[in-house]
């Protein structure tokens, strides 16, 4: 059945070592380039045009492949040679082995680019948290607070398009996008308790834009209320409705994590005669599946558990001299796949020289005579 594919040019194309050499060579250029990108524009910016695209526009004249597509004429060329040139026999093992983890490693970039989520969580010594916020993702909470419970609705910004209403769950409200401003400052002289937003230039890093929204209310008499969200305002919008205060609020979107995290301690470390920091460790509390134990935190020491790692990010001290510690919260579905790829690609090499070894010693064997 191979053979006859090994017939059709397009299929010899897609799995000849020319395609490799010049993906692989592409591959190098987007590095280099996203890097230089990185340094003008910010890392945010040089992941979302170059790493985790399809096509980006050079100079915003000429369209070039991004990484994703790259990555997928990788794992199409790697495919189509492991199936039409290798033997898979016993002495062509290894290089099989090799094929298929490269095969696995393209595949777990592509399920971390798409499937991983990084969060933040911010603590003082002696606070605790089971909540992490996101870098960049914001979300529209609603809630009500009652007997200090709090019931809280929230949507992703993403998903509210303007003249798409939301029906608040458990509300009985809905709630309609009048206009989204991707980055907004917040005008002077507005109506005290009123927001009124204008639109701002984009930053080159998108994580420094702040989103706002007006938004239209309306609840089941038919009443209706018109209002501005900023992102990042630490007071909520509070609206009155059947004799009950609800608070709008846009904010970072958040997570519940499966573990309460403390803060006990946190040290930091500076190089000799400097003011600059050459290491900061936190020592905290795990609290979650009905145990709680201590454990650090500190650069390149990450804490995993239950398919969340915490990586020790940055830190804070205030002029009173307490000291908060950042901690990266990244869930990533596809974090083992590196390490399988790498055995078997180790494998698959020494598999494979052991082969050449074997192969070599019986060639340099004297015949015998009959």
């Amino acid at each position: 059945m191979w053979a006859n594919f090994r017939r059709w040019k397009w299929v010899c194309l897609l799995s000849s070592l020319q395609l490799t050499v010049l993906g692989l060579l592409i591959m190098a250029l987007l590095v280099i380039g996203g890097t230089i990108l990185q340094a003008d524009k910010g890392i945010y910016a040089a992941q979302r045009e170059v790493f985790q695209s399809w096509v980006f526009w050079l100079f915003g004249l000429i369209p070039m492949p991004g990484m994703l597509l790259v990555g997928a004429l990788l794992f199409v060329n790697l495919l189509a040679a492991l199936l039409l040139r290798l033997r898979f026999s016993w002495s062509g093992l290894g290089l099989v082995l090799v094929h298929v983890g490269m095969l696995v490693l393209l595949g777990g970039g592509f399920i971390s680019s798409n499937q991983s989520r990084e969060y933040f969580m911010t603590l003082g010594e002696g606070e605790s948290s089971r909540m992490a916020s996101a870098a960049r993702e914001w979300e529209l909470a609603v809630w009500i607070e009652s007997g200090g419970n709090r019931q809280v609705q929230a949507v992703d910004i993403a998903d509210l398009r303007p003249g798409r209403p939301w029906s608040v769950p458990g509300f009985g409200l809905e709630l309609t996008v009048e206009r989204f401003l991707a980055n907004c400052r917040s005008l002077a002289g507005a109506a005290p308790g009123e927001t009124v937003l204008e639109v701002a230039p984009a930053n080159a890093d998108p994580a420094e834009n702040v989103p706002g929204a007006v938004l239209n209310l309306r609840g089941p008499q038919g009443r209706t209320e018109r209002f501005s969200l900023q992102a990042g305002d630490e007071a909520p919008v509070v609206q009155r409705w059947s004799g009950r205060d609800v608070h709008f609020s846009l904010r970072l979107q958040r997570i519940i994590l499966p573990l309460r995290l403390t803060l006990l301690d946190f040290t930091r470390t500076v190089h000799p005669g400097t003011d600059l920091p050459r290491s900061f460790t936190s020592r905290v509390e795990i609290e979650g599946d009905g145990l709680r134990r201590e454990a650090l935190i500190a650069m390149n020491r990450p804490l995993r558990f239950r398919g969340y790692t915490f990586y020790q990010s940055s830190y804070g001290e205030d002029a009173q001299g307490g000291a908060s510690s950042t901690f990266a919260v990244v869930r990533n579905a596809g974090r083992w796949l590196p390490y399988v790829s790498s055995a078997m690609i180790f494998f698959g090499l020494l598999w494979h020289f052991a082969a050449q070894l074997i192969s070599a010693k019986k060639k340099s064997l004297p015949e015998a005579k009959p």
